[in-house]
């Protein structure tokens, strides 16, 4: 598919070099093969290690944060507030960033009594935010958690300083994954493939970058995100409205509509942060075939789905996947029974 928007990869790259940002990450990440899962399940796959970001063990949120923290400095602001899950891997990569500027960190955490894994001990992620120096606040799970943040950064301008709250969604994220996006055409250049499938864990900003760069440049990627959760029922509006404001933001002239966005809920399970029989199962399969990693909330279940679709044949042999990791691996350590139990051979006491 060629381009109608007369739209290069430079002019893109141009755009984006415009905004404020910090370096926090360590790019490109790689965009490696999966030579013995391809042969397996009978489709040519490539894995995006977006786990190799560098920054608190890595992850997507850190190609957020490279603008979203450089804005927070460009205002003079002293301490950012942040807020999600107990196991948040946004949290812990907000409080690193945060360290590394020399910037102060609040996070707001819901807990979860539903979540067993999801207890206040200092485990996974939960531990490397109290690592970080970040100061930690829990509410419970219904909170509003913009009330909440807000909340949070009365306190502190209270005492002097001047917060940055993120918000949920941000534009940071369309920035950072429209750049993943320009790397990933780039090294499939340098692969001589062209891919028909790109796969990916996404609450909504990261598809953003993704969606943006695909109809800029006329990519034919069939994009499809994986959500983690059934909290957002109008993901696909909230994508389309997204790509919008970051579209606009950079003066690029597109519009996108939610029937657009290829989104899907089917790999949930029960709840946000409650495994599935299914992403147990590819886990192990990409543990014990590849020895790449995955963790159960989000990758798990979004490998979940490329399996799925080479099960029910909607990918095969003629189609080239790229599945995007985007990190998470701290929260395996809060997962330990389940883990075990997956395993089959938890050791005997």
């Amino acid at each position: 598919m060629a381009s109608t928007t007369g739209l290069t990869e430079a002019d893109l790259r141009q755009r984006l070099a415009q905004l404020p940002r910090v370096t926090l990450a360590n790019l490109p990440t790689p965009l490696e093969p999966l030579p013995r899962l391809s042969e397996l399940l009978g489709v040519r796959l490539f894995i995006k290690r977006d786990d190799l970001t560098g920054l608190a063990f890595g992850g997507n949120k850190t190609r957020h944060l490279e603008f979203s923290i450089a804005q927070a400095l460009q205002e003079g602001c002293d301490i950012v507030i942040n807020g999600a899950a107990v196991q948040s891997n946004y949290c812990r990569q907000t409080a690193a960033a945060c360290a590394k500027v020399g910037l102060r960190c609040a996070l707001v955490l819901r807990q979860d009594p539903r979540i067993d894994p999801h207890k206040t001990e200092p485990q996974g992620n939960l531990l490397l935010d109290y690592l970080f120096g970040a100061d930690v606040r829990f509410v419970d799970a219904d909170a509003d958690m913009d009330a909440e943040k807000e909340r949070f950064a009365d306190e502190y301008r209270a005492k002097g300083h001047k917060p940055f709250v993120i918000k949920h969604p941000d534009l940071a994220g369309g920035f950072g994954y429209l750049l993943c996006l320009l790397e990933l055409v780039e090294q499939c250049r340098q692969w001589k493939i062209e891919p028909t499938h790109l796969v990916h864990s996404s609450s909504t900003p990261t598809q953003v970058g993704f969606v943006i760069g695909k109809k800029a440049l006329g990519l034919n990627w069939h994009i499809l995100g994986v959500s983690p959760s059934y909290r957002t029922t109008d993901a696909p509006k909230q994508i389309a409205d997204l790509s919008n404001m970051v579209a606009q933001r950079l003066g690029l002239p597109l519009r996108f509509t939610p029937e657009e966005i290829g989104y899907t809920t089917d790999f949930v399970g029960e709840s946000y942060g409650v495994p599935t029989q299914e992403g147990m199962e590819a886990m192990l399969l990409m543990a014990r075939t590849e020895g790449v990693l995955l963790e159960p909330v989000y990758t798990a279940k979004a490998f979940a789905a490329v399996v799925d679709m080479v099960r029910k044949g909607q990918i095969n042999k003629n189609h080239t996947v790229v599945f995007v990791h985007t990190g998470g691996l701290p929260a395996l350590f809060a997962y330990q029974p389940t883990l075990l139990k997956a395993l089959g051979d938890a050791p005997k006491v």
